[in-house]
């Protein structure tokens, strides 16, 4: 996947109605895909390297996780995804596992990815330095739109998380904000810059490893 710009926008949960009526108005808005049900696990060094990488703004950054999905009551198989960020912009390495959901708890994130690491010629000293645990868990639900052809927009809801380090397997802890993503290539921020301007809310930096970190009282981050 090339570079591309992700401008997020949490939302309350009490302002559902106000991101509701906003679609409405947007006549080149139209459904792009199912929702599904998305669940991440999130993992960093010891110290917390990766968050506090966020916490600081460092440019150039990698978050490191394992995604599947749940739709229908199937679930996919796990893939691990670096998600690259270069200044504003943002790409993301997919790597397919063959490891079960259950099992990803117990893994260090390199052991998951060393066969293809060379492969696919992963530039990234960290992963060959340090161990990455698992440290946050979360779920939530995830629609799919498509306005005016080439900008995407994908609205998460009913967001959980919980810690793998600190609570129990069934220790789910509610998130109240929701979050809207603007997602578009280089070439089209004109058009998004246009969108945005409409937005009835602020966009703002926003991670939800950090967000999972803070409602587990693991981090501080608002």
């Amino acid at each position: 996947m090339q570079y591309r710009y992700e401008i997020k926008i949490p939302i309350s949960i009490y302002n559902e109605n106000i991101l509701d009526n906003f679609l409405l108005t947007l006549k080149k808005l139209k459904v792009h895909n199912a929702d599904r049900e998305i669940n991440n696990i999130y993992f960093d060094t010891l110290n917390f390297d990766s968050a506090q990488n966020n916490l600081d703004g460092v440019p150039n950054r990698t978050k490191y996780r394992v995604r599947w999905y749940k739709k229908d009551n199937v679930l996919s198989g796990c893939n691990t995804e670096l998600k690259i960020k270069k200044g504003r912009l943002n790409r993301k390495l997919i790597i397919p596992t063959k490891i079960k959901s259950t099992e990803i708890v117990n893994q260090n994130l390199f052991d998951l990815i060393k066969e293809d690491f060379i492969k696919l010629k992963i530039n990234d000293r960290d992963l060959l330095t340090q161990f990455f645990s698992p440290m946050v868990q979360n779920c939530y639900n995830r629609n799919y739109y498509i306005y005016d052809d080439d900008i995407r927009l994908t609205y998460d809801s009913s967001i959980k998380h919980k810690s793998l380090k600190t609570d129990s397997i069934s220790n789910w802890q509610e998130d109240n904000l929701n979050v809207l993503e603007i997602k578009f290539d280089t070439q089209k921020l004109s058009k998004a810059q246009q969108l945005i301007s409409r937005l009835p809310f602020v966009t703002k930096r926003h991670s939800k490893y950090l967000r999972g970190l803070s409602i587990c009282k693991m981090a501080v981050y608002s």
